[in-house]
This record gives structure tokens, sequence and C-alpha cells, in this order.
């Protein structure tokens, strides 16, 4: 299944204004050549990563064209070119594993288990240069395992034979039985706390299931072991704690359809964990929404790679989902009522990427950077109301930013001079209320938590084609202490957003309400109204908005006549 409900290809190469402009203009100059080194990739259910390191390039010059196609195809499309990472951005007294000097970036919105071919075309204007195709082959969606036996659990602490008459009375015999590729069929009841450590093998699962018969009930769960599937089973927690915890390296876990109720963390995985796919679970933590502080979240992948968490529903806790590491997909998910951030990849490392997950009532911010350890991050199609800010930037490496709905009651974020890192295209700045600047960038007190002060483009720098409300404020941007009363005095004084759009919120949205306290039970969805200049104003991104009705992509989350993306668990 697709995350999103567009084609995603393009055929349209676009080049950040950086990469055009240090194309032009340069002899060769030896110290400035690039070197190539140690190539890298990876790749999730929808998505391939590379890291390509370099040394040399100390102008920033160097480029790499990406193109990719099915195995066995004829036709290449062409998807973003890589970023170029220079990361010099240590964090208070901790620091990356290392400085990454490299060329890192994804090709999303693929086929699950498909094999495809990538062409990566390295030069650089001063000297260096190198072509690679690489064949690698994206993971298959989860399927449940054929073939193996069905076994028939109920409570209990010993006895029967596991069939359908004779059910297991207990998790622990039902457990010594269960081989690869088995299905054990929990029924209704209360099953306490219990380590799942029997392993399966790759696509022969060990799976626990609910029966369906009524709830199967747990107080909290630990995995030991790889390749186990929990579907289905419900855990309850009048104590808080962890609902279910990793130990150790476990790699293939699915967590599906499962529910969770009243833990500080309710799914927690070890930094050793790898390729879980958690998907289609309701999360309802321990947290009061209001007064809650910035501890206990949904699910904290905890420093871990790989990683797909899809279409979740997450409230009542302090962060939605926290720290992947890195080759992270995150999509589909309905975070709502967060005390501290919706989406929390702090500290995480290349290739994390966000699509299409609607965050709701976050107290302090939408989306977090509380640091970047190494870029780059995807964020696209987000659609996010916060109570505070939109961001939390500290420490920002290279990130792209596309066709996201953000709405706050604050402006999006007072450092937003840290947007300069980024590749920003199609986004909207929507206030809920108040008469704040749109976008304000100012001085920080203390810089052991914030880049140097950079209010200038420089060769991290493509931001533009974005749209703008700032309701009644006589001020739109405010932009290293000096105020600016429109989009156009803003982008000839700093030299970004030079195509960026003033749009009014009750102009170009279907409606646009809201509450203070926004409900579930009404959630927001803003897709424009026919006729509003949002639409068709945007900008192509090759393998991000290919398929676009009208003549160029429309702002935001919402392309004019698509149907908004379902959010949460899908039936």
């Amino acid at each position: 299944m697709k995350p999103l409900t567009k084609a995603m290809y393009c055929v349209q190469l676009v080049l950040p204004n950086w990469l055009l402009i240090a194309s032009l203009g340069f002899g060769a100059l030896d110290q400035s050549a690039t070197v190539p080194g140690e190539l890298r990739n990876y790749s999730t259910i929808h998505s391939i990563g590379v890291e390509w390191d370099i040394t040399g390039d100390p102008d920033h010059d160097a480029t790499c064209l990406v193109q990719y196609r099915v195995k066995g195809t004829d036709t290449w499309k062409q998807a973003l070119p890589l970023f170029r990472v220079d990361f010099n951005g240590w964090y208070a007294e901790t620091k990356a594993d290392r400085a990454y000097n490299m060329l890192v970036g994804s090709i999303l919105f693929l086929e699950p288990g498909a094999t495809y071919e990538v062409r990566l075309d390295l030069s650089d204007p001063d000297g260096g240069g190198e072509s690679r195709v690489l064949t690698i082959a994206t993971r298959p969606v989860p399927r449940l395992p054929t073939g193996g036996k069905t076994w028939h659990v109920i409570t209990g602490s010993g006895g029967g034979d596991g069939s359908k008459d004779r059910p297991f009375h207990g998790l622990k015999p039902a457990q010594e039985a269960a081989g690869p590729g088995d299905i054990l069929l929990l029924h209704k009841g209360e099953y306490g706390s219990f380590t799942f450590d029997k392993s399966g093998e790759t696509a022969r699962y060990v799976v626990w299931k609910a029966a369906g018969d009524g709830e199967a009930v747990f107080g909290a769960a630990q995995v030991a072991a790889s390749h186990v599937w929990l579907e289905g089973l419900t855990f309850e927690s009048e104590t808080s704690g962890n609902g279910l915890r990793a130990r150790g390296a476990v790699t293939d876990l699915v967590v599906s359809r499962n529910s969770f109720t009243g833990f500080h963390y309710s799914v927690l995985l070890s930094p050793e964990s790898r390729d879980w796919y958690i998907a289609d679970n309701v999360i309802v933590g321990d947290n009061d929404p209001v007064s809650g502080g910035i501890s206990g979240e949904g699910i904290e992948l905890n420093h871990s790679s790989g990683h797909v968490v899809a279409h979740n529903r997450i409230s009542r806790t302090a962060d939605g989902v926290s720290y992947p590491h890195r080759n992270c997909d995150i999509y589909g998910n309905d975070i709502f009522d967060v005390s501290d951030d919706g989406l929390e990849p702090d500290y995480g490392y290349a290739n994390n990427r966000m699509w299409a997950n609607s965050i709701t009532n976050a107290k302090n911010a939408g989306i977090s950077f509380q640091p970047m350890y190494c870029g780059p991050w995807y964020f696209i199609r987000n659609q996010v109301l916060s109570h505070g800010y939109v961001f939390k930037f500290r420490v920002q490496d290279r990130f792209l930013l596309a066709h996201n709905t953000l709405v706050s009651w604050r402006p999006a974020d007072p450092r937003m001079n840290h947007i300069l890192t980024s590749l920003s295209r199609n986004n909207l700045y929507i206030p809920a209320g108040g008469k704040s600047p749109v976008w304000v960038a100012s001085r920080t007190a203390d810089p052991r938590y914030t880049l140097p002060d950079n209010y200038s483009p420089n060769w991290m720098t493509d931001v533009d084609y974005d749209g703008f409300d700032w309701g009644d404020s006589p001020t739109a941007f405010q932009w290293e202490n000096k105020r600016y009363p429109d989009l156009v005095s803003f982008a000839q004084a700093v030299g970004i957003e030079r195509h960026g759009v003033r749009v009014r919120k009750y102009e170009i949205f279907d409606s646009f309400n809201v509450p203070a306290e926004p409900s579930p039970d009404a959630p927001q969805s803003w897709t424009l109204r026919p006729g509003s200049n949002a639409i068709d104003v945007g900008t192509r991104l090759a393998n991000i908005n290919g398929d676009f009705e009208g003549q160029a992509p429309d702002l935001g989350a919402h392309e004019f006549g698509e149907p908004a993306p379902h959010y949460g668990p899908r039936p």
C-alpha cells in the first residue's frame, strides 16, 4: 500500500539555487577537489538512503545527481540530488559520533519489496568525480506466515495441548511449543506480564494474535527475540511504567493493531533494535496534555535505526514519536494532545523521513530539532497545529521541508534563521490567532544550545516558494532585530522567499475553524478552496510532487482535488 494517495514521481529535476550558482564560473583548483570515499546504502519499505563520504570540497560545490528505476525496466526517473553535508554543529557537552563530510540523501515513495537500480553521478567543478550504479531492494510489507501451526491459548498456569478444544493454559507452555511460522491465538482474559523470547525466522514470524472473542489483556511485556509478531493485544496499566519494551538486539518485530493505555512509555525500543514495523496501534499515555511535562513517550525509538512507524493514533504523551537514529520512516500517524512535541527526531542522523502525519495540540512544538546530529531529514505533507511553536530549532543540519501546512498560536519559532540550512518549498505558514509576525529570527542568549548566529543565506540555503499569512500583524517578518511589513521587503533584504506568496487563511481553505482546544472528534483538515491563490503557485521537486493537477503543484499538505490522507489506524 502506498503511503500517499498520489503517484510521487517527476521527470523534471529541480536543482537548488546554490547548486546552480556554485556550478558556474569556477576554475580547476586542486585544493578544492572532491575525493570520493566509502559509499553506504540501506532501505525501508518505501525508501532508499545513501551516504557517500568525501574528503575535500571545502567550497561545498560538489554535487551528486540521482536517478533510479525498477531493475529490469528501461526508464530512469529523477530524484532530488543528494544533500551536501559538512557538519560541525556540536551540542552542549555532547556531540555526534563524527563530523560527517559527505553527499547524502533518500529516494522516497517506492514500491515495497522491489529491487531498484540507483545511479549516482558525483561531480565537482574543481576536480574529482565518479559514477556508480547500485542495486538496492526495498523491504516487503510484513505478512502473516502461512503453512505453520495454529495454537490456541487461554489464561492459566499449565495444561492443554494447544488445540481449539484443549487450549494451552498460559503463555509459557504455548511459547515452549511454538516455532517459526506458527500463529498463537490468545483468547480473552488477563495475561499479566510476560517476556516473549522465542524467535521466528525471516518471513516466518512467531505470531501472537488476539483470537477475536474478547480482549487479551497484558499489564506489560518485554520482547527478547527477533521475528516476532504482536497483533490485536490490549496493554493496560494502572501503575504507569513501560507497556512493551525491547530487550537487547531485537530485529524485525511487527507491532500491529494493539492498544496501549496508561503507560509512561507505551512502546520502548532498545538502541540495538532494528527494522521494526509499528503500525495501526492506538496509544493513550498517562500524561495530562496541559500540565504534563517533557517525560513520557508514545513510541520511543531510543536511538535505533531502520524502523517504519505508520498510521498509529497517539495521545496524552509528552512526545508522539521520539529519537530515530537513521533510516526511519514515520508517516500517516495521528498525534494529538502532547505536552511537549509531536515529532521528536532529536539526536538523529541521516535519512529520517516524516510525511503525511497529523499533529494537533502540541503544547511546545510540532517538530523538534534539538539537535540534528547529521542531515538530511525529510518533512513532507505534514499537517501541524501547535499551541506553542511549529518548530523547536536548536542545531540544524540539512533538511527538506516541502508541502507542509503549519498552523500555530505563536510564530513558527523565535530562531527561524535556522531555516537557512534547508531546502524549503511549497509550505504554508498560518497563524491560528493573534497579531504576531509569522517568522521571527532573534538572537539566543545561550550559545550552547544553538548554532552560531547567522542570518544570511549560505551554501546550505535554498528557501523559496512558500506561502505566508500574518493576519492583522503590522510586522510580517522580524529578522535580526529588523521588522518587515510584507513579504517583498523581507525577500529583498534577506535574499530568500523571492517567489513566496501572501495568503489569507479564510480565503484559501475550504474552512478554517481552530478553537482554543480542538477536539479529536472534530479533526482539522485544511483542504484548499477552488480559485485560491495557494493553487498552482508551487514548484516541482523530483520524486516528491510529480503528479499534480493544473499548471504547478499547490502549497500546503493537500493538493487541490485530492482527498485528504488518512491519519491514524487504517480500517
